[in-house]
């Protein structure tokens, strides 16, 4: 166990330096981690020296430090660890209950919610398509993120996730490389990063309001 939080630790470390100056192989992910750093640096510089913003503060940090290996692994790997989604998932709930952000049974149920509806969509899309649209461990990490945010703030993590990957794409394109439905680049990063600006930009105005 030890040693393999000491392997990820690495991994995040080398995904981040690397990333945060656009060298290889994370040429692509420069716009996510730079747009975690950002989101954290928000928090910080809007938080009030009060019990309820360092509540906030020490749970968001929990966050990014989560969200930024997920992106590490999924950016090198192409999958989403089962243990980090657990993590995430586990960590939402927490936070919703140590922050009391919401009533936790209901977003047990918006997470089930979508669980059958991002499972729903794969399975149309495969089927009209042929090849996958939304990887399985996408789909968990969605689950995981709405027990984070909720189903109303949903919405905003996937128009974000999508404008980051079609920036993502368009930096690859530039550097003459084959982007299409069947070459991916790994969507993991950009829902991460949907995730944390959700959740930085939504939950802090009934933290610090």
């Amino acid at each position: 166990m030890i040693v393999q939080l000491s392997k990820t630790a690495r991994r995040t470390a080398q995904y981040m330096t690397r990333s945060l100056v656009c060298r290889d192989p994370y040429q692509d992910q420069v716009l996510v981690v730079w747009l975690l750093v950002f989101g954290l640096f928000w928090i910080l510089l809007n938080g009030q020296p009060d019990q309820r913003s360092i509540a906030y503060l020490s749970v968001s940090v929990a966050l990014v430090t989560l969200l930024t290996a997920i992106c590490a692994i999924d950016a090198r790997f192409g999958i989403i660890p089962d243990k980090l989604v657990v993590v995430t998932a586990a960590s939402g709930l927490a936070a919703a209950w140590f922050l009391e952000l919401d009533d936790i049974t209901y977003r047990i149920a918006e997470a089930v919610f979508v669980a059958i509806a991002t499972a729903a969509f794969r399975v149309i899309y495969r089927w009209i398509r042929g090849y996958d649209g939304l990887g399985f461990g996408d789909v968990k990490f969605l689950v995981a993120a709405t027990l984070w945010i909720g189903l109303r703030s949903l919405p905003a993590l996937l128009l974000i996730a999508v404008i980051s990957a079609l920036a993502s794409a368009f930096l690859l394109k530039s550097m003459r490389y084959e982007v299409d439905g069947r070459h991916a680049i790994p969507f993991g990063p950009h829902l991460a990063v949907g995730l944390w600006l959700a959740w930085v930009f939504d939950p802090m105005s009934f933290v610090l309001g």
